[in-house]
Order: structure tokens, then C-alpha cells, then sequence
């Protein structure tokens, strides 16, 4: 079953990578970011920077054509508007971008299998957390296929396999999981350090990934704690852990300082886009949110086949399996013993989409930005299918429980890839 998800999972990623006849969603902002990198050996300045000649014709169909819109009419459309996002993905990203020679179609192609590279990276550390949390590898599998079903979602898959740094989020979101969850298993200073790392990592790739954070530190106070360390190494080791991070982001956020007069660029951010997400200037209240968690539990689709769900009764499908999923998983780990294990469950798998919202809810209230877009918890879900797993598992005959499930969620995801081959945004 777990050789069919991967299958499923392929074809839909190298449909993905060879059916978009354009660019989707923020790929051409992206792609604009990655073409600065590759061959101006710059990070392109939000505002002044327009998209690329190539992007717009590709973006247009007229490539190798000229397009024929000129982006410094085209209003926030027309701007390299990913330009505050932090470098990582777009440096790494710069030497594939060079290789694939002077086609720029076979270069958009060749940086979306890195996204698809970045997928299939995921999975195989989601099964190496799965055997660090299970510790059997036999006795893992039931609970690896069903945590395997999230990187079917739709919504994942085209986040992940097409331009953007969300693939390389989604693999050190996993990644940082397991590495924190090891350091806290093995009371171990080096992995502690190693998750440290990560996080600078992750915050160079992407800023959402900050939801890890609080995990960071709770599992750090544990291992430091605990650990068989001098007074001196502990208070070292605790310096590390935050100094670490910060020195990472430092070059970043001194040439956002330069560039833009502030440390992450979100002011000129949201100069530039207020108009185009708020144009009426609405005041954002508590009232919405409801209205937000809503909008996040279409997650299993990405944005463009969100109007696939103008039906209530999907919606509220939808609605009801992630509430299910977000309220009830954590609840079966409540039996779990020793308490210690279930705090640790509770702390690294769960904790982190608990953040998130509530990082999305401050953001809505206090800076008036509706940021209720279910991308930006990605990388915490498959943590939580994990969790899920593991409340399922706790029932009786509950291997038997996850491998069903698995199968019944795999055949619905591959219809229900099989029908959106038919719709927006592949036929477009």
C-alpha cells in the first residue's frame, strides 16, 4: 500500500511538473525571485523589481514569443512581489535554475522536480520520524501510510512541486520534527544544537516557520535539564540554542535594513499588497476569525481548485474532517504512557498547528492582514496525521484501523486526482 501512495504521489507530482501549461498561483514571483539569483547574482527589491521578460511571456503563452502586457503596468501583478522572502530556497535553488540551459519552459519544469525531489526528501524523513516514534520498523508501517496520505493532498502537492520556497519549508518542517524529537528522546545537547540549526535554516527559507519555536525551547529546557553536562556546558548550550538562529538571520536582516529600513521588509509588504488583498480598507475583528478557521480547513486543496468547493456540502465535509483531525488527534495520546512520552507527542506534533493558528489570529487582529491561508500550516500537518496515527493505533486491533484508513483516504485522494486533472488549473 505504501509502493501505491508513493506511485500516486509521483503521478501527481510529474503531472503537476509537466501538465500547468503557465504559472500558478505566486510561481511567476518566485521563479522572477530564483531568475535574479541565477543570473544577476542579486535578491531582486520589492517594489523597483518587475517580473522578468521570460516569466511574463511564459506567464502570458507567448514564450518564446515577447508577451505582450508590460509588467510596469500590470500594478502588483506585473512586480517581483516575493522579494521579502528570505534567500535560502532561492540560492539553492540558483544552480539548477543555471543548469537547465537556456529554455526557460525547461528551466520552470526542471526547478518544479526539485520541488517534487524536495516531496519525496519529506516522506522518507516522515518515515524515519515514524520509526523513531513507534520503534519497531515492522511495527511502523501502518502508521507511516496513514501519515503518508497528507502528502497526497492536493493542496500539498502543488504547494510543494511547483515554484516557491513552501517544498523546502515542508521538508525541514519534517526535518526539524525528527531532529527535535530525537534530542529530546536521547536527553541529547548535539541534536538539541542540530534543531537549533535547523530553525536558522528554516527561518532563511521561509518565516512561517517559526510555529516550531515554542517546541524549540520546551524540548531544550528538557534536554538541559536532564543532561549529564556541566553548569557551564548547560548555560552554553542554552545560549546556543537562541544565539544560533539569530546569527544565521543576521546577514539576512542587516540587507533588509538597508534595503528597505526595517528588518523583514513587511511595511513596504504590505504597502504594496494592502491594496490588491483589502482594497476597501476592512478593520479585521474577533468575528472573523470563525470565518478564517473556516477558509484553513479547506486545506487539503490548494487555492486554485478551491472553487471546486462552492458546494456546501463539501465545504462542510472538508470542515469536519480537519476539525476532526486537529481536535481529536491529540486526544487519544492522553492515554498514553508515561506522561513524559505524551507531553513529548503533545509538544512537537501538535503544538505547532496550535501556534499557527494563533499566530494567524494575531496577525488578522493586530496588523489587519487576513492571513487565514492554509499553506502556511503545511508543514506542520504531517506531524499531526502522525499524531492521529498514533491515537488510532492506541485502539484495539489499531494497526488493522490505520491500514484501512490509509487505503480507504489513498483511493479517495487518487479519484480524487484523477478528477482534478480535468479541471483548473491543469486545463488551463
Amino acid at each position: 500500500m505504501i509502493a501505491v501512495q508513493l506511485a500516486v504521489m509521483i503521478a501527481a507530482g510529474i503531472a503537476t511538473v509537466l501538465s500547468l501549461p503557465k504559472f500558478t498561483g505566486d510561481e511567476i514571483a518566485h521563479f522572477s525571485y530564483l531568475q535574479s539569483v541565477a543570473e544577476e547574482g542579486r535578491l531582486p527589491l520589492l517594489g523597483p523589481t518587475l517580473i522578468s521578460p521570460q516569466a511574463e511571456a511564459i506567464y502570458e503563452g507567448t514564450y518564446p514569443s515577447p508577451g505582450r502586457l508590460d509588467p510596469a503596468k500590470r500594478g502588483l501583478s506585473g512586480l517581483s512581489y516575493e522579494a521579502f522572502q528570505p534567500p535560502l530556497y532561492y540560492l539553492l535553488g540558483a544552480a539548477p535554475f543555471r543548469l537547465a540551459g537556456g529554455d526557460y519552459v525547461v528551466k520552470m519544469r526542471v526547478m518544479r522536480l526539485v520541488g517534487l525531489a524536495l516531496l519525496l526528501a519529506a516522506a522518507l524523513l516522515l518515515w524515519r520520524l515514524t520509526v523513531e516514534l513507534i520503534g519497531d520498523p515492522g511495527e511502523a508501517e501502518p502508521y507511516f501510510a496513514f501519515a503518508l496520505t497528507a502528502l497526497l493532498w492536493p493542496g500539498i502537492v502543488l504547494r510543494t512541486v511547483t515554484i516557491s520556497n513552501s517544498g523546502l519549508e515542508f521538508l525541514i518542517g519534517i526535518g526539524l520534527t525528527l531532529v527535535l524529537w530525537r534530542a529530546w528522546q536521547r536527553r541529547s545537547v548535539g541534536w538539541l544544537i542540530g534543531a537549533a540549526v535547523l530553525i536558522g535554516f528554516g527561518l532563511l527559507t521561509r518565516l512561517t516557520i517559526i510555529v516550531f519555536i515554542p517546541g524549540l525551547l520546551i524540548c531544550a529546557f528538557v534536554v538541559l535539564r536532564q543532561a549529564q553536562i556541566s553548569a557551564r556546558a548547560r548555560w552554553l548550550a542554552a545560549a546556543s540554542v537562541v544565539a544560533i538562529p539569530a546569527l544565521m538571520m543576521a546577514p539576512w536582516l542587516l540587507s533588509n535594513l538597508d534595503r528597505y529600513g526595517s528588518l523583514t521588509g513587511s511595511r513596504v509588504v504590505r504597502q504594496l499588497m494592502e491594496p490588491f488583498f483589502n482594497p476597501d480598507g476592512i478593520k479585521y475583528t474577533v468575528s472573523d476569525i470563525p470565518r478564517g478557521l473556516l477558509v484553513v480547513t479547506r486545506a487539503p486543496l490548494a487555492e486554485e481548485w478551491w472553487i471546486e468547493l462552492l458546494s456546501p456540502l463539501k465545504r462542510w465535509v472538508l470542515t469536519l474532517l480537519m476539525t476532526a483531525l486537529v481536535v481529536l488527534a491529540p486526544l487519544g495520546v492522553l492515554s498514553v504512557k508515561p506522561s513524559e512520552r505524551r507531553t513529548q507527542l503533545l509538544v512537537l506534533l501538535a503544538l505547532p498547528v496550535g501556534v499557527g493558528l494563533v499566530w494567524i489570529c494575531y496577525v488578522l487582529l493586530v496588523l489587519n492582514w487576513d492571513f487565514f491561508l492554509p499553506r502556511y500550516l503545511y508543514p506542520t500537518i504531517p506531524g499531526l496525521m502522525l499524531l492521529a496515527a498514533v491515537s488510532i493505533g492506541r485502539l484495539r486491533g489499531g494497526a488493522r484501523a490505520l491500514t484501512a484508513s490509509a487505503a480507504v483516504i489513498t483511493a479517495l485522494l487518487a479519484v480524487w486526482w484523477v478528477y482534478l486533472s480535468t479541471v483548473e488549473p491543469f486545463t488551463g
